[in-house]
């Protein structure tokens, strides 16, 4: 075990970990709130034993996150929520 991985690892590390994980959470909840049953898809999930995940579990995802071309109805491009992205406060 390295070092960046015994400090990751230490209890108070990990509940930063864990408190940020939520806060980006409930921000993107709150962002989907006016999209239907969306926020539901919103999840925290540990990916193995020092990270977490916040992740939209949707079918469609990735198109509700970055957008997608409207076959339906054929209006051109549909942009992206970015919901996800926003939540984390990430920049393009």
């Amino acid at each position: 075990m390295n070092l960046v991985e015994r400090l990751a690892g230490l209890p108070g590390v990990q509940r930063e970990v864990d408190q940020a994980a939520r806060k980006v959470a409930r921000t993107a909840k709150a962002l989907a709130a006016g999209h239907g049953s969306l926020a539901g898809d919103i999840k925290v999930e540990r990916v193995g034993p020092l990270d977490v995940d916040v992740v939209l579990e949707h079918e469609a995802a990735l198109a509700i996150e970055v957008g997608h071309v409207d076959k339906v109805f054929k209006s051109g491009w549909v942009p992206g929520l970015h919901i996800m992205r926003n939540a984390a406060n990430l920049t393009t």
